[in-house]
């Protein structure tokens, strides 16, 4: 391997450590930015939901509150049938009063206020129990009294009635009709209040009552509601109501009956809308990331809730950065990689330029030397021979063309990419083109002994194609100097093909374009080559292997001259060798 060769993949790896490292210069702080922009986005969004899971609690709190404070200024007559309590040895007398509001259970105001309301009560005299709902402790005074409601509804009432009655007695709120014990002392509203107690019996109900003193009597007033039902319906109403945009999961835990767990689904359809779904069992994946828990306000501060989701939401705003994010990546891997194809190019380029370089001073030394050598003989005199002498002359003249050709090329390269070639077009009939082709290449195909063979129809020797006279020498020198240089180096032992066909035809469904194809019966090329055989410098092979002479621009030169002169060169794969067409504007005169 040779000195140039390491020194240029060298420049490969060192360059390809400065593209990397690059990459890594932008990557790595960009990451950390993009890492810690989004960190940023789930701490302000899991803030956002605590304050939105707080504000939830409050209402909840809020709500409870209201509703005991509602209870709690009702006035204490309510709490029987009718508006004021009757004398029941004249309660056949006092029917027509007017009910009171507690009595009106069917209106939906209350079922709203209350749900899981099971019933008001109001105890007297320690044991008496009254309800509401009926103005009568005994069934049958009930059922003979001129009521507006059935028999039905009566005895429906009267079921409540003995559920709540069950439930207090219970809850030792009031004393059982068969207890002996002393009532004086057993009260538990000794102590006057307005303000509601709570206590929840094993039935899993809620007994809210309050102390007072009416008529110069002791009563203990209060409602009984489900436990369940009371909670949950108030719960998911709330909850609803909150302004998560995420799907949740809210627990309801009960710090005392740690088995009594509720749970409450958040979750929000394609168009937002939100439903609360109870659960038994927790949502997995919804437990994943906590939110907030807090204690509900007395008297219910062994309740609490717990709200969790699965994973947090970034927000809208989170969808322009993740298209900012990928967008910016995008630019810097095109970027990075448009910077390392750029960067290979050129150092293949450079490459290639330092290989033209080598062979141009290689195909000018040697023949340089050969003529001098020769030159020198025949000026000495040291050979007297004639046919010797003529064998020296006709190297020397070969040689001669040889470098012609190649001055040629290297020139007219450099003014095409200047802009400095002056292509002057003119209509030349298809026989000029082919005397001009056999003048400029005979020599090249008798000394290397080809054959040429031309294929002109005969509808087309009135053909006039636009072409430069000179261009078109070069192009034909040049390829076929590249037929014969390949088929001698390949080694082909086959007279049969050591042959080149130069045909004239029509582009097919055309009239005004000339196809001059340039057929050999070589090596061929390979499918890579293909693609690259028209690039500047480029040659066939391994530099390091490669014994075909040359310096990589001649069917470059090829390719621009036929662009110069508004045409196009093509290159076709062949069983046995390649064939390269050259099209050519024109007209067929008539």
């Amino acid at each position: 391997m040779s000195n140039h060769q390491i020194s240029n993949r060298q420049q490969v790896i060192k360059f390809r450590y400065t593209v990397l490292a690059f990459f890594l210069c932008l990557s790595l702080p960009f990451a950390m930015i993009v890492y810690y922009g989004f960190q940023k986005f789930e701490s302000e969004k899991s803030l956002e939901y605590q304050l939105t899971a707080s504000a939830a609690l409050a209402k909840i709190n809020d709500n409870l509150a209201r509703r005991l404070k509602n209870e709690q200024t009702r006035s204490p007559n309510d709490y029987y049938y009718f508006k004021a309590p009757i004398d029941e040895s004249k309660a056949f007398n006092q029917l027509g009063s007017d009910i009171s509001q507690l009595a009106r259970l069917r209106e939906p105001h209350y079922l709203h206020d209350l749900w899981g309301l099971v019933g008001y009560f109001n105890i007297r005299h320690n044991s008496k129990l009254n309800v509401p709902s009926l103005p009568y402790r005994e069934l049958k005074d009930n059922s003979n009294a001129k009521l507006t409601i059935s028999k039905t509804e009566i005895e429906q009432r009267t079921k409540v009635k003995n559920k709540i009655k069950a439930s207090l007695i219970k809850a030792k709120l009031m004393l059982d009709d068969n207890s002996s014990a002393q009532h004086e002392n057993k009260l538990r509203y000794i102590k006057l209040t307005s303000e509601f107690q709570f206590i929840e019996t094993p039935e899993q109900e809620f007994i809210f009552y309050r102390s007072v003193e009416y008529n110069e009597q002791p009563l203990l007033q209060g409602f009984v509601v489900n436990k369940k039902e009371y909670l949950l319906n108030l719960l998911s109403v709330l909850t609803r109501r909150a302004g998560f945009d995420h799907q949740m999961l809210v627990q309801l835990k009960d710090s005392i009956n740690r088995d009594y767990q509720w749970y409450n689904h958040i979750k929000l359809d394609l168009q937002g809308k939100k439903t609360a779904v109870q659960l038994h069992q927790p949502i997995v994946p919804l437990t994943e990331t906590p939110i907030f828990e807090g204690k509900i306000d007395a008297p219910f501060e062994h309740l609490s809730l717990k709200f969790t989701t699965d994973a947090l939401p970034l927000g809208a705003a989170s969808r322009f950065v993740v298209f900012f994010v990928i967008l910016l990546t995008l630019v810097i891997i095109s970027g990075c990689f448009g910077f390392y194809w750029l960067g290979m190019k050129q150092i293949g380029l450079a490459e290639q330029r330092m290989n033209f370089v080598s062979s141009v001073s290689h195909e000018l030394k040697t023949p340089l030397t050969s003529i001098l050598m020769y030159s020198e003989m025949l000026k000495s005199e040291m050979i007297e021979e004639k046919d010797i002498q003529m064998e020296y002359y006709d190297f020397i003249y070969t040689e001669s063309e040889r470098l012609s050709r190649l001055i040629n090329n290297v020139l007219q390269l450099s003014n095409l990419s200047q802009k400095a070639e002056v292509i002057k077009l003119e209509q030349v009939l298809i026989t000029t083109l082919k005397d001009i082709a056999q003048s400029k290449v005979s020599t090249l195909i008798s000394t290397n002994n080809f054959q040429l063979n031309f294929k002109i129809p005969d509808d087309l020797n009135t053909f006039k194609a636009l072409v430069d006279l000179d261009a078109f020498s070069q192009i034909m020198i040049n390829l076929v100097d590249n037929s014969v240089k390949f088929f001698n180096t390949a080694n082909i032992n086959d007279e049969k093909r050591q042959q080149i066909d130069i045909s004239f035809s029509l582009v097919q469904n055309t009239k005004d374009k000339l196809r001059v194809s340039v057929r050999d019966f070589g090596p061929g090329i390979s499918s890579s080559q293909h693609k690259k055989i028209f690039e500047l410098f480029y040659r066939c092979g391994n530099e390091l292997t490669r014994t075909t002479s040359g310096t990589g621009i001649g069917l470059a030169l090829v390719n621009e001259l036929m662009h110069a002169q508004d045409g196009e060169v093509l290159v076709k794969r062949q069983d046995q060798g390649v064939s390269f067409d050259l099209i050519f504007n024109g007209k067929l005169d008539s």
